[in-house]
């Protein structure tokens, strides 16, 4: 049997949503293994001088419990 986890990632770019998206799974898997889902729960943007200077995404990361773990 096998037990899952959700975790909520806010990433967040200069550039782009995309981006944005790109840097929450990026810096989470850079500490989780067994990655297996990324859902968008949201997108906003910081707005100084009526121009995007930040992209920001909500996200929802899934991945499987190692346990193996030592």
């Amino acid at each position: 049997m096998s037990a899952n986890k959700k975790l909520s990632v806010q990433g967040v770019s200069i550039i782009s949503f995309d981006d944005a998206i790109k840097n929450a799974l990026n810096e989470t898997a850079s500490t989780i293994d067994h990655i297996f889902g990324l859902k968008v729960n949201g997108l906003s943007c910081i707005i100084k001088d009526n121009t995007v200077q930040e992209y920001i995404a909500d996200t929802e990361i899934s991945f499987k419990i190692d346990k193996e773990r030592t």
